[in-house]
């Protein structure tokens, strides 16, 4: 069930990320770098203060589940905790907010930037219940009981944001459908989860949670402030406009970073399982399939994007964009990677070295922190949203070699990088293609050639040298093995 389980979690977000491509594009052509800026500020703010809600408690509840606990406890106790590190949450966010706007009077850009982080926030905190039971599936790698209702609330939020923008509304507007969506949705969350017994809350089993859960805190913490607060101060240093070139380039890339997450939520249970049974030959063969699939389809399908960043961007966003190309060049390689090493952590954090794991994010946060003040700052390189995305580069290529490293050494008999072939030939085949592609002036038609050149190049050179193998294809054909999928979907969701 584990290749259905992967195929599943790609597919779904893959096609999810394409509908949300077509629907940014609609939109943003619509309403411009300011209103996108607007919506990406209002949701960063809130993001920033995200760990409060989780305190490492969500990881902590899957890697329980995956080892076997109670599980009626577990849920009784999760939702205690939860609720109450949601509450919290809620009155920290709002307190930070009317500090800043009647104690030190700090004006924001403007009305509608204040209402969407008001409405951020509700979305947020009712997300956060949610995770109650989406926490509980991925605990038990119950894949299909998380993509199904995301992908149904995703796809009902971006037909609803376009609707909205077409007829002329703004911020507020799109960020209300989105909220609407949440709404929507809650009856099939409630109904899949219904099924799941819900014990009493148990003290001990509290203790285990927050033992768990105390370093993952600083994960947390580092991880918002990298991936969310990123957003808040290059607006400080810049602009709404500019904050707006670089959330469009992570829009547009987010597939990548969706898929990482989905993956990342289905293989650190299941490290977690296989590290307890000292499974080292079946944690090997795992990573291969995760590597070797990755590496063979994902890898090109980024550099590509990478390399045509001119083309894409003028084709999604329009002239209005221009300034997005760099930087979304940039967050592309950076996302690859980041999905690359994710299978390394995850074993670092599945082998209980959350202390470790804790202090490799705050070695990161330090050299984000600093890259992001000489980069971006007006009073030194100023690069703005490509020196912000420079940053964040630059910290995830840090993290690869610590994730590496660390999951090598405390898992001996682990073998790293299995698709290492692949990656060495693509790198150099798209160095050799990104040479010839900015070396000549193409017109649009010349472009559209080239990027059937490229795939032809890299998959044709890669398959008759051996690099991708047969295997590797055959992968492929499980998406559209919808007999397979049916009876696992059919199996999860409606077993008792």
């Amino acid at each position: 069930m584990l290749t259905q389980k992967l195929v599943l979690s790609y597919s779904t977000k893959i096609a999810l990320q394409f509908i949300q491509m077509v629907a940014s594009f609609i939109v943003a052509r619509i309403v411009g770098p300011g209103v996108m800026g607007t919506i990406a500020y209002g949701l960063a703010y809130v993001s920033m203060f995200l760990f409060i809600s989780d305190l490492g408690l969500g990881s902590a509840h899957i890697k329980l589940i995956s080892e076997g606990q109670d599980e009626a406890k577990c849920i009784a106790t999760f939702a205690r905790l939860k609720i109450f590190t949601t509450s919290l949450y809620m009155l920290v966010v709002l307190s930070v907010y009317l500090s800043q706007k009647y104690l030190f009077h700090y004006q924001f850009e403007s009305k509608s930037q204040e209402i969407v982080i008001l409405i951020y926030l509700l979305i947020t905190i009712i997300s956060q219940i949610l995770i109650i039971a989406t926490t509980t599936w991925a605990g038990k790698t119950e894949q299909a009981k998380q993509d199904i209702p995301n992908f149904l609330q995703t796809l009902l939020y971006q037909i609803l944001r376009v609707i909205v923008a077409i007829l002329g509304y703004k911020a507020v507007a799109i960020v209300s459908s989105n909220l609407i969506a949440v709404i929507v949705t809650i009856p099939l969350y409630l109904f899949l989860f219904k099924n799941y017994k819900i014990g009493k809350y148990d003290k001990e089993l509290a203790k285990k949670y927050f033992l768990i859960s105390l370093p993952v805190i600083i994960l947390i913490i580092a991880q918002t402030v990298i991936y969310s607060a990123d957003k808040v101060i290059l607006q400080s240093q810049t602009n709404t406009t500019e904050l707006g070139y670089y959330s469009a380039s992570y829009t547009l890339g987010s597939f990548i970073r969706t898929i990482e997450g989905s993956v990342g939520t289905l293989f650190f249970p299941l490290f977690s399982s296989l590290i307890s049974q000292s499974n080292t030959e079946k944690l090997n063969k795992t990573l291969e399939k995760f590597e070797r699939f990755s590496m063979s389809f994902i890898l090109p399908c980024g550099l590509y994007l990478s390399i045509f960043s001119d083309l894409v961007i003028s084709l999604s966003y329009g002239n209005k964009f221009m300034n997005s190309i760099p930087i979304f060049s940039i967050v592309v390689i950076t996302m690859i990677i980041s999905l690359l090493i994710l299978p390394y952590g995850n074993i670092i954090f599945g082998k209980g070295l959350f202390k470790l794991t804790a202090i490799i994010w705050l070695v990161a946060l330090s050299v984000f922190l600093i890259c992001a003040y000489v980069f971006v700052s007006p009073s030194l390189l100023n690069l703005k949203g490509v020196g912000m995305a420079y940053s964040i580069l630059i910290t995830t290529i840090l993290l690869s070699f610590l994730f590496i490293y660390f999951a090598k050494k405390h898992e001996k008999k682990l073998i790293i990088l299995q698709g290492k072939f692949i990656l060495i030939f693509g790198i150099v085949f798209s160095v050799l293609f990104s040479l010839l592609y900015t070396g000549f002036s193409f017109n649009l038609m010349g472009k559209f050639i080239m990027s059937v050149l490229y795939f032809a190049g890299f998959w044709g050179i890669s398959y008759f040298t051996g690099i991708v193998k047969k295997e590797d294809w055959l992968m492929i054909l499980e998406l559209t093995n919808v007999s397979k999928m049916k009876g696992y979907i059919n199996k999860e969701i409606f077993k008792k």
